[in-house]
């Protein structure tokens, strides 16, 4: 998934109702790691939403810096960030900041998300993980075949997400939200157009 950079784009759907779509573009970086900025519009369970996550990785697929904003009756932005050298994880919500002792690596929702693919986890098996502020724990379930192809597939926790892969790509996300389901599903993959240089 991130070998060249691209962009996926997801379909939205709440209660079984399209509800939006989202664009993952996925960029190598040239020490090994990954930027990763998902971009969404959400329109159900109301009110409407704009959301955008971004990530960067270590090589070994672990946050460096991540951040949250979400615009809909009211904007919030929520930022982590590893400080190696100083020790420290920073970690701000609005105008307000702390600062954490930086103790092991730690993934971010989008960072774990990419790392599926990498995880060496046979059915039944569990990995946890450290996420700041908690942990988390990725289970590996039974494989699904959906329209003849084989499916690995995860659940996540806290949270209860079910995570489908298909040929190392997230191609079904599933989540409970309220007393419905809220799920992303892959339409497709498009190529990141060059930017332009000016001389």
């Amino acid at each position: 998934m991130t070998e060249h950079p691209a962009v996926y784009v997801y379909r939205y759907f709440f209660a079984g109702e399209e509800a939006g779509e989202g664009r993952l573009e996925v960029r190598p970086l040239p020490e090994g790691g990954v930027k990763a900025t998902l971009t969404a519009e959400v329109n159900l369970p109301l009110p409407k939403t704009r959301q955008r996550w971004q990530t960067e990785t270590d090589a070994e697929g672990f946050s460096l810096y991540f951040a949250e904003r979400v615009e809909g009756r009211e904007s919030r932005v929520f930022t982590v960030e590893r400080l190696e050298e100083e020790g420290l994880v920073l970690v701000t919500q609005g105008k307000e900041s702390l600062a954490l002792p930086f103790l092991v690596p730690y993934h971010d929702p989008l960072s774990l998300l990419l790392a599926l693919p990498r995880l060496a986890l046979e059915p039944g098996g569990v990995a946890r993980f450290p996420m700041p502020g908690g942990r988390v724990y990725v289970e590996r379930l039974a494989d699904l075949e959906v329209n003849g192809r084989r499916r690995w597939h995860y659940r996540l926790r806290p949270g209860l997400t079910l995570v489908e892969l298909e040929e190392g790509l997230p191609a079904r996300m599933a989540q409970q939200v309220q007393d419905h389901v809220f799920e992303a599903v892959l339409e497709g993959v498009e190529e990141v157009k060059r930017r332009r240089r000016w001389v």
